[in-house]
């Protein structure tokens, strides 16, 4: 019976890890990926503002604030804030598995989200991630935490930049 249980509970667990798609750029490609298994869509709607970001050479493109609405099948309403060509992106995230969406032709995971819903880590598949803060500023205590999720996820953390201002 406690065989059963243990490969019950390794078989839950697996859905939260699995091998990403090639990473570009900031992220070990050998690495694994987890979402989070207990995501709440619900806690996690609201505005979002980005803090820090894995950012391109050249690109001018910032999140800057984001905010999510849960659908009442799980998925996630997005509208972000403008980019580079000042229109905002809105569009809705389809539920793809536990903390994972399809949204615009990519995947976005929530690696991580503190206790309190107010800071989060947002990765790619792809190679990018975001870190993202109901305040306009990532608090200093959920830094240590953010930097050992991103590196546990196959980021390189020397990377991780500020988000810019407009």
């Amino acid at each position: 019976m406690r065989g059963l249980i243990a490969a019950l509970s390794l078989a839950l667990l697996s859905g939260c890890f699995a091998p990403a798609p090639k990473a570009t750029g900031f992220r070990d490609p050998g690495a694994n990926m987890s979402s989070i298994a207990a995501f709440d869509a619900l806690k996690f709607s609201g505005r979002w503002y980005e803090v820090a970001a894995f950012v391109p050479e050249g690109a001018s493109c910032v999140i800057g604030a984001v905010t999510y609405t849960r659908q009442k099948n799980g998925d996630l309403m997005v509208t972000e804030g403008p980019c580079a060509d000042g229109y905002p992106r809105q569009g809705l995230a389809r539920q793809v598995g536990p903390g994972r969406y399809a949204f615009a032709g990519d995947e976005f995971w929530v690696l991580w989200v503190d206790a309190e819903y107010h800071t989060a880590v947002i990765g790619y598949p792809s190679g990018q991630a975001h870190v993202l803060s109901r305040d306009m500023v990532l608090p200093p205590d959920r830094k240590p935490a953010v930097e050992g999720i991103l590196d546990w996820n196959g980021y390189d953390i020397s990377r991780l930049r500020p988000a810019r201002r407009r």
